[in-house]
Formats: structure tokens, C-alpha cells, sequence
């Protein structure tokens, strides 16, 4: 765990001045370039919406046409393409991508090829953020007056794989880091004015003893060398009343808490995939 003296200054403006005037005229993009480039920020604009019918106006609907996607490995045709993806896509509330800058378009005739790297920066339905780095590569092909897209690919880095296969836990950095999220989480809840009921009149006693069964169980519950002695969920949390509104609350604090520690997408969405599973004995009152 996952910123003089104006002679000085009047000589440094001259000196620029001459080496600008000096340097030599950038090569200004072809017609064919800035059209293609305009069609490709329309086309992730489409993808943005999460829906795939505002992206389709820039695919090729030939049915033999492959197309790479991050999962599955592949899409024969349009219309299994954008089914597929949208069901990916299904499990956002929100989703903004960002292209690099080492956007390159490489034309040859009435083909073009495009690569380009790209940020995701998503909500989930169920309040979480991600953020992640893919790339992009996609084959063009102008029929009539317009680009169509007859191939791409969408991809993002692979996992070392020293680390992919180790436990939550220790992905997560240990007991230690453990330790340090649920200390946020807790102070966060505590000075929640919706949420400071739960612990009033616990005396300091009580509140380290339910620190620390938090602690166990995380550690527990991910993978670690502990062992959770407390009670159920379901017994803990019966008789609080606890609401819709407090769990969203609650969880809204602990991304924000994964989010101070730069807590990996990945690790993040398990840690929170852990503790919904819970809610259905934690959530007693409407």
C-alpha cells in the first residue's frame, strides 16, 4: 500500500525569442488527419456514455470482423462486440477515458492504423472509483467519405506475476497496512454525524476491542495469519438499526480511506466485493 532582475529576465525573452524564430515550422497534420482524428474523439466520446450504440456509427458491421476487447479474448462481428461490452460496462454509474499523448495516426491510401495509450477513470453502480491504464490500437478504413473502424484492440497491462497469485493480504502490505486502513475508516465513522451514534457511550475499553476485531477480521477475511474470535455479523449488528443510508455512508468512508492509501483498483474492488457481502446481516432497518 492499493510539489530577478529584469535584465535577466528581458535577456532570457530575447534569447527565446531567437531560438523560436529559429526552430523550424512544425509539419502541419494533412487534411486526411484531422478528419480521422476528429472521428476518433467522437468514437471514445461514444464509449463514455456506456452504451454501445453512440460508438457504433464508427465500427464496420462486416460480420467477419474481429475485434480484441479487454474481456473475452475476442468478438466476431459488430453485434456480438457490442453486446458483450456492454455488459462489461454494465457495472458503471460513470466512465471518463483520456487518450495519450503519444497518440499516433499512421495513414497508407484509404487505410490508417492508430495506437494510443488511455486512462479509465470509472464509478461503480455501487459508489467505488477506479482508475486504470490501457492501450489502444485500431485499423481504419475510409469507405466512400468516412473512417470506419475495422479492427482494434483494447488491452491493459498484465499483472507482474510475482504478485497477481500472492493473497489479498499481503497485496493489501500486511498486518501493518491493515492496521492503518481500519484506523482511518474508524475515525472517519466516529466523526460522522450520521454515523457517531453507533459509538456513543462505548467506553475507550469497549472502542479498542471493537478496533481490534475489526483488525482480525479484515486480516482474517483476506488472507492473513489471523483468527476472528467475535460474533456473527448478523448477532453484532442486530438491535442498531442500522439503515440504507448508514451502509452508504459507511462505504463511501471506506473509499475514501483506500483511496488516502492508494489502494490498486484491484485490491480495492476486493476489499469492497468482501464487505458487501456482509450487508445483508449488517442492514436491519429500513
Amino acid at each position: 500500500m492499493r510539489l530577478r532582475v529584469p535584465v535577466v529576465i528581458l535577456t532570457a525573452a530575447l534569447a527565446m525569442g531567437a531560438i523560436v524564430s529559429a526552430a523550424p515550422a512544425q509539419k502541419q497534420p494533412s487534411a486526411a488527419e484531422v478528419e480521422l482524428k476528429a472521428r476518433i474523439e467522437k468514437v471514445w466520446a461514444g464509449w463514455e456514455t456506456l452504451d454501445p450504440a453512440n460508438a457504433a456509427p464508427y465500427y464496420s458491421k462486416d460480420a467477419d470482423h474481429v475485434f480484441f476487447d479487454i474481456a473475452p479474448l475476442k468478438y466476431t462481428g459488430w453485434a456480438e462486440y457490442a453486446e458483450g461490452a456492454k455488459k462489461l460496462l454494465a457495472q458503471y454509474a460513470s466512465m471518463k477515458f483520456t487518450l495519450g499523448a503519444d497518440l499516433r495516426i499512421h495513414l497508407h491510401g484509404r487505410l490508417a492504423w492508430v495506437t494510443a495509450s488511455w486512462r479509465g477513470d470509472g464509478v461503480t453502480k455501487g459508489g467505488a472509483k477506479e482508475t486504470f491504464d490501457g492501450r489502444w490500437t485500431a485499423i481504419w478504413e475510409k469507405r466512400g467519405k468516412e473512417w470506419f473502424i475495422v479492427h482494434d484492440h483494447f488491452s491493459v497491462p498484465l499483472p507482474m506475476a510475482d504478485t497477481a497469485a500472492q493473497p489479498l493480504y499481503k497485496r493489501l502490505g500486511g498486518y501493518d497496512a491493515i492496521a492503518a486502513v481500519v484506523d482511518d475508516f474508524i475515525g472517519r465513522l466516529v466523526a460522522d454525524r450520521q454515523l457517531a451514534r453507533f459509538f456513543t457511550g462505548a467506553s475507550n475499553d469497549s472502542k479498542k476491542r471493537t478496533r481490534q476485531l475489526i483488525v482480525d477480521q479484515l486480516c482474517a477475511a483476506t488472507g492473513g495469519p489471523c483468527f476472528y474470535t467475535g460474533r456473527s455479523m448478523k448477532v453484532s449488528h442486530e438491535g442498531l438499526g442500522i439503515t440504507e443510508s448508514d451502509w452508504q455512508a459507511a462505504a463511501k468512508h471506506l473509499v475514501a480511506t483506500l483511496e488516502k492509501f492508494n489502494v490498486p483498483p484491484r485490491e480495492k474492488q476486493e476489499v469492497l466485493s468482501a464487505i458487501s457481502g456482509m450487508k445483508g446481516d449488517i442492514v436491519t432497518a429500513r
